[in-house]
């Protein structure tokens, strides 16, 4: 049977997983956006739904694991979150250095993927502002109709 310092390990390994499987899907999201691939730009953002879900549920029971190694009652959801440093102070030795290493892994994946996603905000802004200020442009600065409905 798996202890909860192994299941605590194993959530983490499986969140840096998924985290390297949504960094993969925003970087093509990204050459989309830079590609102007509309639609495979939609695909992308339903496969990244897809990954961000179970995502969160390993970052729930990861909170709920570290509350409850740290002493607190797993269902208390208020509160403060469990630092990595109060956690650490619980746990023997050995199993601190394997949950330190496993939370530098996911820290550096948690990283790219804020990262990356600024990244492809900015894009987007600058996307949305190209073409908002090419319509002012062709319409002289909205004064013309952009499709004439007569026939």
């Amino acid at each position: 049977m798996e202890t909860m310092i192994e299941e605590l390990e194993r959530v983490m390994q499986s969140e840096v997983e998924l985290g390297e499987s949504l960094l993969q899907v925003m970087t093509r999201k990204q050459q989309s956006i830079i590609g102007l691939h509309g639609d495979n730009l939609t695909s992308l953002v339903v496969q990244e739904e897809g990954v961000i879900r179970p995502f969160q549920q390993l970052e729930e029971r990861r909170v709920r694991l570290t509350r409850e190694l740290s002493g607190q009652s797993p269902e208390c959801s208020e509160g403060p979150t469990v630092t990595l440093r109060e956690l650490l102070r619980h746990l023997a030795p050995s199993d601190a250095v394997r949950i330190t290493t496993m939370s530098a892994r996911l820290r550096t994946v948690s990283e790219r993927i804020i990262h990356m996603n600024e990244h492809n905000r900015i894009l987007l802004q600058r996307s949305m502002r190209f073409v908002q200020e090419t319509l002012r442009l062709v319409t002289e600065d909205h004064t013309r109709q952009l499709v004439d409905h007569r026939m």
